[in-house]
């Protein structure tokens, strides 16, 4: 049997702490507009009487990666232009995030240089995040103004959840 040894850890500088909060909270805001752009997907992908096709389509969508899901919004042509675009940067940047926000320049590791920069960085991507969930939700209600569906409770509850 190999011998445990018991390690101690340096508790986590100030510097530290801010930082996996904000990359905590720029996660939330990324998952957050993955789920819009899951929904929108599966919304602009049935019909209204299509309840059970929806649930399932949707269950399908939530577990695809946000990249996956740009891929499918894209062939599909589900969203503007402008939409798009945006969406794409901020596929880079969650990636970035993901995958890279630590392990980045490991010369400058853990200078104060280095945690400004990902502090700017991860707070940009929470920003866009929220703001692009939000274009998104919009799209949305004049998707369904459009399809006849009668959005005003939607509108009052967004304006009331963003404090408009």
């Amino acid at each position: 049997m190999i011998e445990k040894k018991k390690y101690r850890f340096k508790k986590a500088s100030q510097e530290e702490i801010d930082l996996f909060i904000l990359l905590g909270q720029s996660l939330c805001a990324v998952q957050m507009l993955e789920g819009a752009l899951s929904h929108l997907i599966v919304l602009k992908k049935t019909e209204p009487d299509q309840k059970k096709e929806a649930d399932d389509l949707l269950k399908k969508q939530r577990s695809l990666t946000f990249g996956n899901a740009m891929k499918i919004a894209k062939e599909e042509s589900l969203l503007s232009k402008p939409l798009e675009i945006e969406l794409s940067k901020l596929l880079k940047e969650r990636n970035w995030l993901v995958h890279h926000s630590i392990t980045d320049n490991k010369n400058d590791f853990k200078s104060d240089t280095w945690f400004n920069q990902r502090f700017e960085k991860i707070e940009a991507i929470t920003s866009k995040a929220n703001e692009l969930q939000i274009s998104i939700e919009i799209d949305l209600i004049e998707y369904c103004e459009k399809k006849g569906i009668d959005m005003t409770n939607i509108k009052n509850k967004i304006d009331k959840h963003y404090g408009i």
